[in-house]
Formats: structure tokens, sequence, C-alpha cells
């Protein structure tokens, strides 16, 4: 360990920030300018791996790359003496984990959670997802020169080197990262920027309630917690928020990725709304409610603090000074799983700038997957009229194929086409291909479909009914019964074509095509 007063590479050690399995964290002084930075150390045994070094230089060059007041700034990196190191932003005060939200207004918490989410999504947009966002990875600056306390993001990306071709992860370490985990990440899947999203829900419910929303002692139950128990209500620990925050919570810790919010800004816009009333939230159900006024507070994952691996908290006392690099899996991949670096004309996360669904719930957006205004989508209108029109474009085209082909013999014959052929066959044909354009277009879930389909079946509703009279009143009832049948067959397809339900769902599928990357 360095000593105070010692040089390493040009900075000169003022003192330790952070001490862990990983390395070490110190405050030093900048070798040119006037200013203190945090120089992060890894071990010797780390420092001579070279895949680990490879990495930690190309994930520092990422992390580099984001120029954001919301997150810890990366100034220099290099390896000296046996050592890889990197030279950080120093932040003053202290971290989320040590955040009394008690004592403060619930709209001081939002605010932080807030300017955390903003720092997430610009660095999703810029390919980096952070897979590691918990409360001791949100510094709170300390008040100054006339500025107020604000969160500063850190240590980006440091999960998954610890699990890449190392030993380094202990079991302290692992179940503190496993208290803000997604279902994703401890499902082994891709994780995309919706898994930030539910770790920082994770953290705010910690940062209200003092403690993750899944504790125990036993690591196995804080997963089965994330996979499959429902989101505890925080509201039964702090009676002093309105019921609509349990409901935002819950949508952004759904099981199911597709089910939260946009993005991490509209997570926490949703969440002042709701603080100010200004949001109702849909009813979801919290079935079994969870009971945490009987946990033990000091049981579990949120009890462990310093002491630790300073790769997952890189704090001490006086001051913080944290950033963890960035792996390349945590970017976006694109077909075939294979990176998109940032910069090329890729895709980027999240929503793009202008795009409606960044608005927040109180605005009533009816481009979210799941809006929160109404019940959840359902596809089963939708495919209803998808099935119905696929299938009446078979049965067209079965007697098209008929009549063709006797028309053909007919011709063979040396007989000459009949009038009656000759404007059946193209109409047959063109009604072919439109129905079975619509159903394709509406089991895919697109507006033309949905419009397409009323457009055909309201004329065969109205002919249907005029034949429906006229043979009655002419007694050919075989003839009534038949496009009786028509006529309700049409209305079905009017009526769920211009369901709310149907058009629930093709919103929904039209967010998460936007949404892809």
């Amino acid at each position: 360990m360095l000593q105070a007063g010692a040089d390493f590479a040009g900075y000169q050690v003022e003192g330790v920030l952070g001490q862990g399995g990983m390395g070490t964290v110190y405050l030093a002084r900048h070798p040119r300018l006037p200013r203190s930075v945090a120089l992060k150390l890894l071990n010797r045994e780390l420092s001579a791996d070279q895949e680990l070094q490879r990495r930690f230089e190309r994930e520092a060059d990422v992390v580099a790359q984001l120029d954001h007041p919301g997150i810890v700034g990366v100034y220099d990196r290099g390896s000296d003496d046996g050592y890889l190191w990197i030279a950080m932003q120093f932040i003053r005060g202290t971290d989320a984990a040590t955040w009394d939200s008690r004592a403060h207004k619930p709209a001081a918490t939002a605010s932080l959670i807030g300017e955390t989410a903003a720092a997430l999504d610009y660095a999703n947009r810029h390919a980096v997802l952070h897979r590691d966002v918990k409360p001791g990875n949100i510094l709170i600056a300390d008040a100054e020169h006339g500025r107020e306390i604000r969160a500063v993001l850190t240590d980006f990306g440091i999960a998954r080197v610890t699990t890449a071709n190392t030993q380094l992860t202990a079991t302290g370490t692992f179940t503190a990262t496993l208290a803000y985990a997604s279902p994703e990440q401890l499902s082994g899947e891709i994780v995309d920027h919706r898994s930030d999203q539910y770790s920082l829900a994770c953290t705010l419910f910690a940062m209200y309630a003092g403690h993750p929303p899944y504790i125990a002692t036993n690591p196995g139950q804080v997963i089965a917690g994330h996979l499959s128990q429902p989101v505890p209500r925080l509201t039964s620990v702090r009676t002093d928020l309105p019921p609509a925050v349990d409901s935002v919570i819950a949508r952004a810790m759904a099981k199911r990725r597709d089910e939260r919010f946009v993005s991490a800004t509209e997570f926490t816009d949703a969440v002042r709304d709701a603080l100010e009333g200004r949001h109702i939230a849909a009813p979801t159900v919290f079935q079994p409610w969870t009971d945490l006024a009987r946990q033990r507070p000091g049981s579990g994952e949120h009890a462990q603090r310093p002491g630790g691996d300073p790769a997952q908290q890189w704090h001490g006392p006086g001051g913080h000074a944290q950033q963890r690099w960035v792996d390349p899996a945590h970017q976006a991949h694109g077909p075939g799983g294979q990176v998109q670096q940032p910069g090329r004309g890729q895709p980027e996360f999240g929503a793009r700038w202008g795009d409606p669904r960044n608005r927040s719930m109180a605005a009533g957006n009816p481009w979210h997957p799941a809006s929160a205004q109404g019940p959840a989508p359902s596809k089963v209108t939708a495919l209803f009229v998808g099935i119905v029109l696929s299938l009446l474009s078979l049965v067209v085209l079965v007697f098209l194929i008929v009549g063709t082909s006797e028309t053909l013999d007919r011709m063979g014959e040396g007989k000459d086409m009949p009038d009656d052929a000759r404007i059946a066959i193209p109409l047959l044909s063109a009604v072919v291909i439109y129905t079975a354009a619509a159903g394709a277009l509406m089991l895919c879930a697109r507006t033309a479909g949905r419009v397409m389909a009323m457009i055909m079946a309201v004329p065969i509703a109205i002919f249907s009914l005029v034949a429906i009279v006229g043979s009655a009143m002419d007694s050919y009832y075989s003839t009534t019964a038949i496009f009786g049948v028509v006529f309700v067959l049409a209305a079905a397809l009017v009526g769920c074509a211009a369901s709310p339900s149907t058009g629930r769902w093709i919103r929904y599928r039209k967010a998460v095509r936007t949404n892809r990357w």
C-alpha cells in the first residue's frame, strides 16, 4: 500500500479512500494542476492479467468519452510499477447508501434519483451500460459555491469485469450487488438499458425504506425475490408516501423488461408526478403483500458497508472518487451478437430525443408499452382479426382457383371467356391480395392492417344486412342464414378491429419495435 506523501505515476498520494480485494483508491494531488484526483490502483496480480489489462484500457477509454455532470469524469489511465491505474474526478461528499431520506423531504430523494436517471440515459444513448446501479455507486456531492447537493454516478462496468475470466468475486461483494440486480442479469441474459432502470428502482426503494426491496441472509432468497416474488409495497414502511409510488416502482421493477418504462428519466418523472399527486397510476396487483415491517432492517445485504471489496464500494470518509470501466458486453449488440461501438452510426440505447415516448405518464403518454392510464395490452382481438382475414383470403383464393380453372377449361374447348369471368377473376384476385395483406399486417400489429380490416368489413356487414332483409322477405331462409353468419363475422371484425384493446396492442408493439436496439 502506498503511504501518504508517496509519488506514483507523477501523482502525490494524500491518503486512502477505499481498499479491498481488487485494489485501492487513493486521494492524490495532480502533478500539474492545483486539484485533487481519485487514483484507483488494481492489485499487482490483477494488473498482470493481460486480458484484464486490455479490458481495463479499452473500457476506461469508453467511459472517458462520457461527458456529463452526473457522471464521475475520467482524467487519465496507465500502467506504472506493475499496477494498472486510473485517475478520476474527486467528489467530496457522501453516497446514497448513507442518505437519510426521512430527514429530507421525499422530493429531495426523488430529485437525486432523477439526476442519476439523466446520467444513465446519457450513458445509454452512448451505448454504455452501468450494470451495477446501487446506492453505494451514487455519490452525493456536498453543496458548495452556491450549488446545491447533487448526485453523481460512478463505477461503470466493474460487475462484468469481476466475473470475466477471473476469480474476483467475494461472497459479501456478490451479495451486495445481488440486492439491486435485474432478473435478466440474474438469468444470464443479454441486458439492455432497462436493466439499469430496474436497479435504479431498487435503489430508490432502498433510499426511501432504508433497505433493498428483497432482503434475506441467504443470497438464493434474494435471487428468488428478483426472479419470482411480487414487488414489495414501499408504503408499508413509508406510510407518508402516496400509494401511487408503489405502482410506479412496481412498473420499473417489472420482471419482464418490456413492461418497464421506456427510459430511466420517464421512471423518475413518474415518481415525481406521483409524489405531487399529478399521476394516477393504474392498479397494480401486489399479491401477496410483502410485509416489510416485519423484516429486520439490520439483516441482509443492506447492512454491509465499507470494508468489502472496493471494486463494489469505492468510498471513504470525507470524499469519494469512483469510476468503473465498461465491459464491451455492456454495449449495444446488433445482429449476431456483435458489439456496436458508439459513434459509428449504430442505434443508441433508449428513446431518441424528441420521441413522444419520453413524455411522462402525467401527460397521458399513449406510446409506452404498459401505459399506466389503462389496462395492460392484450393481443386477443388483434389476433382474431388477423386470423379471420387470413382465413378469408384463403377461402377467396380457393374460389379464384376453381373459377379460373373452369374458365381455362372452357377456353380450351374453343369458347370465349365469359363476361362475368372477366370481372370476377381480377376482382377476386384483388380481394385475395387485400385480405392477405390486411391479415398479415394485423398479425404484425400494424395500424395499416387495422384500417384495412375496417374498410373491408364495414361494406361486407352492410351488404350482408341488406341481403338478410331481402332473402327473409322472399322466404329464402337458407340464404338468410348464410348471410346472417357473414354479417355476424363482419360485425365481429369491425368490433375487434376498432376495439381499444386492439389499439393498445398496436401501440405496445410499436413502442417495442421503436425501442429495440
